[in-house]
């Protein structure tokens, strides 16, 4: 397989898998803190706590992603040094 298509296909599945990780990071945040709220009574504090967690999770895994594909096109940006 041709190296920049190889490339193009790593870019692929990490931006895809990003969005698969927001929505799980929310969604434990989320359930996590409705079982904390159930087992201390604290309805819905805990909750929205872990919901907030849950979305900083998937900012900061958006952000990760970003970096590394800025990092990857500044390395792109690069002449070769022949």
């Amino acid at each position: 397989m041709d190296p920049e298509a190889k490339k193009m296909w790593g870019v692929a599945a990490s931006t895809g898998a990003v969005g698969l990780e927001i929505a799980v990071a929310i969604g434990i945040g989320y359930l996590g803190g409705q079982y904390l709220d159930r087992r201390l009574g604290t309805a819905p504090w805990f909750m929205w706590v872990g919901f907030v967690a849950g979305v900083g999770a998937g900012i900061k895994a958006l952000v990760r992603v970003v970096r590394s594909y800025k990092r990857s096109l500044e390395e792109d940006d690069r002449p070769d040094p022949k």
